[in-house]
């Protein structure tokens, strides 16, 4: 008999969240099988738990930026420090500057080389060493070296340094806002084991598949038992989906057939079951951040039976994020947010923000939908860059 299997990752939790706040924004009251408290519960814990999650995203995407502003900063510090030292150098060879001079950089005065600056304490080091030299040189009368300058050496060291330091307090804010966000799943982890158990219980009036049926239309997940047959009672279509490059199964891969609400994901054995869909012929797209997405077209269902559909992905090349904010007549507005192609949407926090990462480098097409009311719309092109957070902004 197949069982639940309780979500174990942030999005997984999200997702099951979700499943339960759309499928309860449809049911009557008189056929509501959650509690009153429960109900109330997850009104309450969705948005905050959606809201701590944007934060993290947000910090992610924060940090990744900066990681490739500091690399570029250290590189370009790196150069201007060394070449005023080979400066420095070439001028005591020629006999410009006297050799008493290198120990004013903090260099052997019998040593006409240059230092390894590798690190980015060497960066900073060799940085201070180099102005506090170039300035007392100059201080006791000597020529300013020319190219490059000090001032140009100090711009660059002194931007490295900021931005280090950026990155540094980024890098904070992403722990802690991932800290809030693990405490946040302990309280996620029990609301989705006590919806589950609600819904169980209120179901439980006739055979465990039409139970399964009705739990899954609210986000219950079931797979097979460890060594069980999948029956076609429960699933329509099952597969494995793996990484091209190194065979290993993929987790968390989104598996939707198109033209339907149905979306399932991979376990960590790279394996998904998609609960019985009514007979014909199916579309289905796999898809997960940093491969290319997977589509497999003529998918047949037949009653009473399952097709398997294994997939192969490959890595996906560089990626960006992208952000953004929706308003409606100057006010922040709730929305859900898509890309074309890639599976699944966000949703807008309290002050009508958005982030979406792992987004392909290259043209994309991103919609907004206002969440009460869909049928308004608006469709922005744009390139991503890779390894940068690319903004928009939408006024309805």
């Amino acid at each position: 008999m197949p069982k639940r299997q309780l979500p174990n990752s942030n999005a997984k939790r999200s997702r099951a969240l979700k499943a339960a706040t759309d499928r309860k924004s449809i049911t009557l009251p008189a056929d509501m099988p959650l509690t009153a408290a429960t109900v109330t519960r997850l009104d309450v814990f969705f948005p905050q738990y959606k809201t701590k999650q944007l934060a993290v995203n947000t910090a992610l995407a924060a940090q990744s930026l900066l990681t490739g502003q500091v690399k570029a900063a250290k590189l370009t510090a790196g150069y201007f420090v060394a070449d005023m030292i080979d400066a420095l150098q070439n001028a005591i060879r020629r006999g410009t500057f006297n050799e008493g001079v290198r120990s004013l950089y903090s260099l052997p005065v019998n040593k006409p080389l240059r230092p390894e600056i590798i690190t980015e304490q060497d960066v900073l080091d060799w940085g201070e060493r180099v102005h506090d030299g170039e300035t007392a040189r100059i201080a006791a009368g000597g020529t300013a070296i020319g190219f490059p300058t000090l001032a140009e050496v100090d711009a660059a060291v002194n931007n490295f340094r900021t931005l280090n330091l950026s990155q540094a307090a980024a890098k904070t804010t992403y722990d802690n806002a991932q800290e809030a966000l693990v405490e946040a799943n302990i309280e996620a982890d029990k609301l989705i084991l006590k919806i589950w158990n609600e819904l169980e219980a209120a179901f439980d009036v006739g055979d465990k598949p039409s139970v399964r049926r009705k739990a899954r239309e609210w986000g219950v997940v079931y797979v097979p038992s460890p060594g069980e047959t999948p029956s076609p009672d429960d699933y329509s279509i099952m597969g494995t989906v793996t990484d091209s490059a190194a065979g290993n199964p993929l987790e968390d891969v989104a598996v939707l057939i198109n033209g339907t609400p149905v979306i399932e994901v991979t376990g960590a054995d790279g394996k998904y079951f998609i609960p019985v869909q009514t007979p014909g012929t199916y579309d289905i797209t796999f898809y997960k951040g940093t491969y290319q997405p997977k589509d497999v077209s003529g998918v047949v269902v037949v009653a009473g039976a399952i097709t398997t559909v294994n997939a192969v992905l490959d890595p996906a090349g560089p990626t960006g994020t992208v952000a953004g904010n929706v308003k409606q007549g100057g006010m922040n507005v709730a929305a859900n947010v898509s890309i074309n192609g890639i599976p699944g949407n966000v949703t807008t926090d309290g002050m009508g923000n958005f982030i979406m990462t792992d987004v392909p480098e290259g043209p994309q097409t991103v919609r907004v939908e206002l969440t009460a009311n869909p049928a308004m719309f608006q469709i922005q092109n744009i390139t991503v860059i890779a390894n940068s957070t690319n903004n928009l902004q939408f006024n309805f």
